[in-house]
């Protein structure tokens, strides 16, 4: 029960902090997609490395690889470390290229999927209020998708290949950093030759830019770690709903700053608009009857004293 509710609490905190890194990966819109995972799979293995020296546990690692191709499970780890590297991409470029509310119904679609593959490979029983949970979550991921006019092949492929990542991680179980090392470890020649023949460099886009790429890898480490120890702690179709948290974040995240800017806009358009009448003001002449009135005025008060 202890490791279930370690696996809940693991699970909700990865999904709140995957939620809010839309935001994250859209101030990094000038930087190609292809650029971004191979900056992020970089800094990702630079970061759990220092994580492992700190730790003492690189013999871990090792010993780890041997053991994996002794038990032909090696094959595994290098395919979720390509699931999740298809992951990224397709997230970042939807992200960056105003396409967030079809990555927001990938994720909608991607616990179904969870579902689905929970029954079919894990074995896992279906209770009669998850159930009725699921046909709830059907009929709103059907209504999201007619909303939105189509199915767009990325939204799919986004979804089932984080599916299929969890999948091989609750079927070969590691140790959350060791999981997550060997994973970056795999694909991390690959990024390193990208960025070599790439045209793009670091700092091309300013120092911001280039700090925000170095946070990616903290960025992603943290709730890769979160989800590795969920995984290993609890039922897939549990955090097939967990998952849920994510893509309502998103659009929350969304409303908030739709308000935010309008909030913007209307003090400005306010500002803009006493500015155009204090400047017609200024131009405005002055009449002379009025200027007349006013010296009548002021001989008056001389008289009367």
């Amino acid at each position: 029960m202890e490791n279930k509710k370690l696996g809940i609490n693991t699970g909700l905190l990865a999904y709140v902090f995957w939620g809010m890194l839309g935001v994250f990966w859209e101030t990094l819109h000038a930087v190609p997609a292809m650029d971004t995972l191979a900056y992020r799979i970089v800094w990702s293995l630079v970061t759990i490395g220092i994580i492992l020296t700190i730790q003492h546990d690189w013999h871990t690692v090792f010993s780890t690889i041997k053991q994996l191709a002794r038990n032909r499970k090696l094959g595994w780890i290098i395919l979720s470390s390509l699931l999740i590297s298809v992951n990224w991409l397709i997230y970042i470029y939807m992200v960056t290229h105003h396409q967030a509310t079809e990555a927001s119904l990938g994720y909608y679609i991607m616990p179904l999927i969870n579902v689905a593959v929970a029954i079919l490979f894990l074995h896992e029983q279906l209770s009669k209020t998850k159930v009725i949970a699921i046909i709830l979550v059907i009929i709103g991921v059907v209504v999201l998708t007619i909303q939105s006019g189509s199915l767009p092949l990325n939204t799919l492929l986004m979804a089932a290949s984080f599916c299929f990542y969890g999948l091989i991680k609750k079927q070969v179980q590691l140790p959350a950093t060791i999981s997550l090392t060997l994973e970056t470890l795999f694909v991390m020649p690959i990024a390193v030759i990208y960025l070599l023949w790439s045209p793009h460099t670091m700092l091309q886009n300013g120092p911001r830019i280039a700090i925000l790429l170095v946070l990616s890898g903290i960025i992603t480490v943290v709730p890769l770690l979160l989800f590795a120890v969920a995984t290993k702690n609890t039922d897939f179709i549990t955090l097939s709903f967990i998952q849920y948290l994510n893509p309502t974040i998103q659009l929350l995240m969304a409303i908030v700053f739709i308000f935010i800017w309008a909030g913007i806009a209307v003090f400005v358009y306010g500002s803009f608009r006493s500015y155009r009448q204090f400047q017609q003001m200024r131009k405005k002449p002055i009449k002379k009857e009025t200027v007349k009135q006013s010296f009548k005025g002021v001989s008056s008060v001389e008289h009367g004293r």
